[in-house]
């Protein structure tokens, strides 16, 4: 499936440099109306704020025991020798 303008679906070419200036819209019109869009209210966000999760109240899992965070082997030691 191609890609296409988030505004007013024309076709996008990402070899185009103008598209890809502008992604994900095809010009600099499309961007701007999107953007008044947003500013009139005509776009709002499906749930209220307090329903959204907050990224920093997310933890991200523990690692297996016996591992390090970076992916090391365990015990934690230097590979030099």
């Amino acid at each position: 499936m191609a890609e296409q303008c988030r505004y007013c679906k024309r076709r996008l070419d990402q070899a185009d440099a103008q598209h890809a200036r502008y992604w994900p819209f095809c010009c600099e019109r499309c961007k701007m109306a999107e953007l008044g869009h947003w500013f009139e209210g005509r776009y709002v966000i499906g749930r209220p704020v307090d329903q959204v999760a907050d990224d920093a109240a997310l933890k991200a899992p523990a690692p297996p025991s016996g591992t390090s965070r970076r992916g090391g082997k365990p015990g934690g030691g230097s590979n030099s020798s």
